[in-house]
């Protein structure tokens, strides 16, 4: 059965939703809205096949225009996040599967009122929440090899998720706002760690315990931090008593020094690290990531393998498409949580700590998250 979809937010994550669109004949591009006058969409929108008259401009927080949804039986919001919210229910209240990229809410009060509005109404396998590393093959294919892993080397005593950013080429294109807590800053905007522990690693509980600041491209201004370390206590069935993880993020990271890495160290001392692959390269190659299972931090390689499959994008229309038939393959109410949880720890306890511009101070959080340090 043929579904039309509207879309709010037409940037670079519509762009890699519009990659699985494209080898589906389930999913038909019908409206699309965003901020920008028609003009200046009027190339990508030609592209797409949206046309004038089903292109919308939504001003700031302005609502959607009720028109927006005739004839379409599903929304993807993908726009600033400070629109989701209200964008998210405006959406479901008027009937349309809704797809929301990264989060309902900026803050736990925005996101606990959509997520009890879906669940007064019986909406659970109407929404969506697309949180992106849940669809990489790493974390997909995680959990078995943890089972494995575990039985043989014994649980895992500590952890470290790099995830360092460089800047787009074009600096009209670096999105300052995502870094205001308007938005839900940088901390929010790189849930991904979470998202893995918890679904590939079976974390039950993650709590922060420690949070610094940094300021690590003072391009992107020294308001609001563009660097965080997060020293999180995990617990789960995988986990030794008192196991930590040691998440470091930031945006503004010079090129050759971009990585997506998360790494797990097991009693034995035998340690497993994940490569993460971009979905752009994903898009066009093979590649999947890779993981590598070494007999010490930095030792000889035990086994490894790059998994092959389809791309994140494959599996997100693979997901909606059940949606539209009223199963949500996505993460439940309770998922998301606990995924959520250490986001509220840290807006409640960290966000307005002072943000570290000492250049010593920074260049040692780049460093150790280099070395993926568990310390």
């Amino acid at each position: 059965m043929p579904y039309n979809m509207g879309i709010i937010g037409i940037g670079h994550w519509f762009e890699r939703l519009y990659e699985g669109i494209l080898k589906s004949d389930v999913i038909t591009l019908k409206h699309a809205a965003s901020a920008s006058g028609y003009e200046l969409k009027k190339e990508q929108l030609k592209r797409i096949g949206i046309g004038e008259k089903e292109y919308y401009r939504i001003d700031g927080s302005d609502p959607i225009p009720p028109t927006f949804f005739n004839g379409i039986d599903l929304v993807h919001i993908s726009d600033p996040n400070e629109f989701h919210a209200e964008q998210t229910l405006q959406s479901l209240s008027n009937g349309k599967v809704t797809i929301t990229e990264k989060t309902f809410g900026i803050n736990r009060t925005e996101f606990e009122k959509v997520a009890s509005y879906i669940s007064k109404n019986n909406l659970d396998n109407k929404a969506y929440l697309h949180l992106h590393y849940a669809h990489k093959l790493l974390t997909i294919y995680l959990p078995g090899m943890l089972e494995k892993f575990v039985n043989r080397y014994g649980k895992m005593v500590s952890s470290s998720a790099t995830f360092f950013e460089a800047p787009p080429q074009e600096v009209h294109k670096r999105r300052l706002w995502l870094f205001s807590p308007n938005n839900g800053g940088l901390f929010m905007d790189w849930i991904h760690p979470f998202e893995v522990y918890y679904k590939g690693a079976s974390a039950t509980d993650m709590k922060i315990a420690e949070a610094t600041n940094y300021s690590v491209d003072h391009s992107y201004g020294t308001e609001y931090p563009t660097g965080v370390h997060a020293v999180v206590s995990l617990k789960g069935k995988h986990f030794a008593r008192d196991a930590v993880a040691h998440i470091r993020i930031a945006k503004g990271i010079r090129p050759e020094y971009q990585k997506e890495m998360m790494r797990f160290i097991f009693e034995g001392g035998q340690c497993l690290d994940l490569s993460f692959m971009h979905s752009e390269v994903e898009f066009i190659t093979n590649q999947r990531g890779m993981w590598e299972l070494r007999e010490v931090v930095d030792g000889k390689v035990i086994d490894s393998a790059c998994p092959r499959g389809p791309t994140s994008s494959d599996i997100l229309v693979n997901d909606i498409i059940a949606l539209c038939s009223g199963v949500n393959q996505g993460f439940s109410m309770a998922d998301l949580k606990a995924i959520f949880g250490p986001q509220w720890q840290y807006q409640d306890r960290f966000a307005s700590e002072p943000v570290v511009n000492e250049m010593e101070r920074v260049n040692k959080f780049v460093k150790d998250g280099l070395e993926n340090s568990t310390a």
